[in-house]
C-alpha cells in the first residue's frame, strides 16, 4: 500500500502521525469493524449539520472492556451522570467517548497500555476514538501511523453528481449549466465488511473538467483532504444540504475555508466533461464522470400548448392537442381539477413528450373534472408555459350530455379565458356527460360530427371569431345553445353563419349596445327572470343586439335590456336559444338561474330521463289537468299499505315528495301545494307513486306557468 504524506496545510507535529497503536479493545493486536470514520458531517441539537466527525468509532458491544493505548495519566473523566451517553476518559492525547470511566480511576492516575482497564462501552455499542488534543484532532486511520493493524481491500464510491447555481438548492435541469456552478456529489466509503462499515466518510476528494476533445480545462482540484480535523466553521464548506449523520454530500467546487464554486461563464459553449475522484488513505480510488453542456441563460418560457378536445374513450377519455413549436421543448404537463381552483400534476413531460399530441386514459372518475396543459422547455430550469384554457369533462353517464365548443381563438395570451370552465362549474349539479372542443376541431377534421344525445354549447369570446361552417351545419337539425358578446358577429362572420341567421333563424345582426344596467326575461325559459348587479370589469364592454324574428311562431325575443333591445332568442320547433348574454357577466344567483333555465328548456328533446323515471307501470294515479299552470290535482286509487309520492324535473332531480298511508283501499284526492307550484319553471316533471320503496306508476306532466 502506499504512504500517504501527511504534512500538507496542517500543524501537525510529524512525530504525532507516525506513532502506530494497536487496537484499544480486545484482541488488541486485530483489526475491530470501524463504524464511522474521521470528519463525517454531524448534527447539533437543532438537527442541522454543524460540526464535524471528530474521531474515529470503533465497533464495541455495551459491557465490552475499554483499554489504553499508550502508558500515561488520566487527563479528565467525563461521568455519565454529568455527560449521559457521551460519557469519556482521557489518557494523554486520547480520549474515549460514549465509555463509562472504571470508577476506580481518578484524574492523575497512571495506567498501563492494554492491561488497565479504563471504562466499559455504553449503549452506543462503540468506542469514539479520539487520535489528539481538543480541537487538534488528527486521522486514527492513516498510514503512516495510527491504528494497526488495519488493512482496507475496498475502494470508496462517488455515488451520483449533482450541479446547482451557486450557493443554491437550485438544481440545474438536464445537466445543461451557466454561470457559477456548485458541484455537490454524494460519495461514501466502504472500510471493512462490518453492518456500517460500507457506508463511511470519504478521506479525499475532487474533481477535474476537461473539454469535448478530452483535454483539460480545469483541475485537478482535491479541496477535501482530512487528515486533520477543520473547524467547524467551515461545515458547510464540505458538506451540501441534504447531508446526515449516514448521507455524505460534498460539494467539492468549493475550498475548505472558504464558498468557492466552477465559474463557467466566460466558457465556449458546448459539451465538457466533469470527473470527480475520491481517495481513501492508500490510495485505492473511485471516479465517477458526468458530461455537461454549457450554455446560456433562458428564462424564456414555451407557448402554451393549444387544447383541441377532450372526449370520451371507453371507461377514460382521449385528450388531443396542437403541438407547440419550439425547438427545446421537453413535453407537457397535464393538470387536473375537481373544482377549477386547486390543480394537480398527475402526468409530466416525460410522460407527454414533445412529439405527442394526444393522451388517452384508459379511466378515469364518474366526476366532473377540469384540465389543462403547459409546455416545458429544456432550459437549465426548465421554462414552463401559462397554461392552456381550461377544458372540462365528466364521462357520458343517464344516456345524455353536454357538448361544450370553445369558439374563441385567443388561446395563448397570459390570461386565459374561462368559458368552459364557468360552465362546468354550473354544470356541477347535473349528473350528465361532458365534453370540450375547440371550435378548430371542425376545420381540421371536416368529417367531425357531435355525438349523439350531446347537447352543444357553442361559447364565443369578446371578438367575432366565426363559426366554423363545419359546425353550424351540424346545428340545423338539432336543439343548441350559442351564447356569448359576440354571438350575433361570429355568425355573420361567414356567408352560411350567415344564411344560418336570416334564413333559418329568421333574425337580423343590428349592431351592438354597451353592457346594460339590466337584463328582463320577456318569455320562455326566461319568464319572470332579470337580473342587475351586472359584473362589468372583466372586459367586456359590448353585447350583440337582435333585430325583431320575423316569424314569432319559429323564433321569438327571450331577453331584452330595459328599453327593449332584444339581446336574446329562442326557437320553438327544436328548443334551441342564440343569446348575447354570457354567463361571465351575471352575479352568482343570477347566473346559475340564468344556466338552469336554458338547460331544462333546451334538454327536454334533445336528452332523455332515466328509464325508471319516465315509463308508468301501473295506471293507479292521474293527475289533472295536463297541461297546468295555477292547480294541478293528484287523483290515486289504491290499497291499505304505506305510499310515497314523488315530483322529478327533468334532469331527475326529486323537487318534492309526500308520504302517504291508506288504511282501506279506495280514492284519495289532493291538490299539489301552492308553494312548490310557485317556485316550479315552465316545462315537463315526472311523477312517481311508490309502494313500501317499489315503483308502482309514473307520469309525465307539463307545467306552464
Amino acid at each position: 500500500m502506499k504512504t500517504i504524506i501527511s504534512a500538507f496545510i496542517f500543524l501537525i507535529s510529524t512525530s504525532a502521525f507516525s506513532q502506530y497503536y494497536n487496537w484499544p479493545c480486545q484482541p488488541f493486536s486485530n483489526q475491530h469493524y470501524i463504524n464511522a470514520t474521521f470528519c463525517e458531517c454531524r448534527s447539533g441539537s437543532s438537527g442541522d449539520i454543524d460540526h464535524f466527525h471528530d474521531a474515529v468509532d470503533i465497533h464495541l458491544p455495551e459491557g465490552e472492556a475499554v483499554y489504553s493505548v499508550i502508558d500515561g495519566a488520566v487527563e479528565s473523566i467525563g461521568t455519565s451522570n454529568d455527560y449521559g451517553i457521551n460519557a469519556w476518559i482521557r489518557i494523554g492525547r486520547y480520549a474515549y467517548v460514549h465509555v463509562d470511566a472504571n470508577p476506580n480511576l481518578n484524574v492523575g492516575d497512571q495506567v498501563v497500555a492494554f492491561q488497565t482497564i479504563i471504562g466499559w462501552t455504553n449503549p452506543w455499542n462503540h468506542i469514539h476514538f479520539k487520535d489528539g488534543w481538543p480541537g487538534s484532532e488528527i486521522n486514527a486511520i492513516r498510514t503512516t501511523g495510527g491504528l494497526s493493524p488495519l488493512e482496507d481491500e475496498y475502494n470508496p464510491t462517488v455515488n451520483d453528481i449533482h450541479f446547482y447555481i451557486d450557493g443554491t438548492q437550485i438544481e440545474f435541469q438536464n445537466n445543461r449549466i451557466y454561470g457559477s456552478v456548485d458541484i455537490v456529489c454524494n460519495a461514501t466509503d466502504h472500510t471493512d465488511n462490518g453492518s456500517i462499515g460500507d457506508n463511511n466518510g470519504i478521506f479525499k476528494i475532487g474533481y477535474e473538467v476537461f473539454d469535448s476533445t478530452g483535454a483539460s480545462v480545469f483541475g485537478p482540484s482535491f479541496p477535501f483532504w482530512f487528515s486533520n480535523k477543520p473547524s467547524n466553521s467551515y461545515i458547510n464548506n464540505v458538506y451540501a444540504y441534504g447531508s446526515s449523520t449516514s448521507t455524505y454530500r460534498y460539494t467539492v467546487s468549493n475550498n475548505l475555508s472558504s464558498n468557492n464554486s466552477l465559474n463557467v461563464g466566460n466558457w465556449p459553449l458546448g459539451n465538457y466533461l466533469i470527473r470527480v475522484v475520491t481517495f481513501d488513505h492508500y490510495m485505492q480510488s473511485d471516479t465517477l464522470e458526468q458530461w455537461v453542456e454549457v450554455v446560456e441563460p433562458d428564462e424564456i418560457s414555451p407557448d402554451p400548448p393549444h387544447l383541441l378536445s377532450i372526449l370520451p374513450s371507453g371507461n377514460g377519455f382521449t385528450l388531443k392537442w396542437s403541438p407547440t413549436s419550439e425547438n427545446d421543448l421537453v413535453g407537457y404537463r397535464l393538470y387536473f381539477s375537481y373544482d377549477g381552483i386547486n390543480w394537480t400534476n398527475n402526468h409530466n413531460e416525460y410522460d407527454l413528450t414533445w412529439e405527442m399530441t394526444e393522451f388517452n386514459a384508459p379511466s378515469f372518475s364518474n366526476n366532473l373534472a377540469f384540465f389543462r396543459m403547459t409546455a416545458v422547455d429544456n432550459a437549465p430550469f426548465p421554462n414552463e408555459s401559462d397554461p392552456s384554457d381550461i377544458f372540462v369533462f365528466r364521462k357520458y353517464q343517464n344516456e345524455k350530455g353536454l357538448f361544450l365548443i370553445d369558439n374563441y381563438n385567443q388561446q395563448g395570451i397570459l390570461q386565459s379565458h374561462p368559458f368552459l370552465k364557468n360552465m362546468g362549474l354550473l354544470s356541477n349539479e347535473i349528473e350528465v356527460g361532458i365534453s370540450s372542443v375547440h371550435q378548430s376541431v371542425f376545420q381540421l377534421d371536416t368529417s367531425f360530427t357531435i355525438p349523439v344525445n350531446y347537447l352543444p354549447i357553442v361559447l364565443t369570446g369578446n371578438s367575432a371569431n366565426p363559426i366554423p361552417d363545419g359546425l353550424i351545419n351540424q346545428l340545423n337539425n338539432s336543439s343548441y345553445w350559442i351564447i356569448g358578446s359576440k354571438s350575433t358577429e361570429s355568425l355573420i362572420a361567414t356567408s352560411t353563419g350567415s344564411d344560418f341567421l336570416q334564413n333559418y333563424l329568421g333574425v337580423e345582426f343590428t349592431g351592438s349596445i354597451s353592457v346594460p344596467t339590466e337584463f328582463i326575461g320577456i318569455d320562455i325559459p326566461f319568464d319572470n327572470y332579470s337580473s342587475s348587479n351586472l359584473i362589468t370589469n372583466i372586459g367586456i364592454d359590448s353585447l350583440n343586439s337582435i333585430g325583431s324574428p320575423l316569424n314569432e311562431s319559429l323564433t321569438y325575443p327571450i331577453l331584452t335590456d330595459s328599453s327593449g333591445i332584444i339581446l336574446a332568442v329562442g326557437v320553438t320547433d327544436l328548443p334551441s336559444l342564440l343569446s348575447s348574454i354570457p354567463l361571465e357577466i351575471l352575479n352568482e344567483n343570477d347566473r346559475i338561474n340564468y344556466f338552469n333555465r336554458a338547460i331544462e328548456f333546451l334538454i327536454d328533446t334533445t336528452l332523455s330521463i332515466p328509464a325508471d323515471k319516465l315509463v308508468p307501470t301501473k295506471p293507479t294515479l292521474s293527475f289533472y289537468p295536463n297541461p297546468f299552470n295555477s292547480n294541478g290535482v293528484f287523483h290515486i286509487n289504491a290499497e291499505v299499505g304505506l305510499y310515497q309520492i314523488k315530483l322529478f324535473n327533468i334532469l331527475g332531480q326529486l323537487v318534492w315528495q309526500k308520504n302517504l298511508s291508506f288504511t282501506q283501499s279506495g280514492n284519495i284526492t289532493f291538490s299539489l301545494p301552492k308553494n312548490i307550484q310557485h317556485v316550479l319553471t315552465s316545462g315537463p316533471y315526472f311523477i312517481q307513486f311508490d309502494k313500501n320503496g317499489k315503483r308502482i306508476a309514473s307520469n309525465k306532466i307539463l307545467f306552464l306557468k
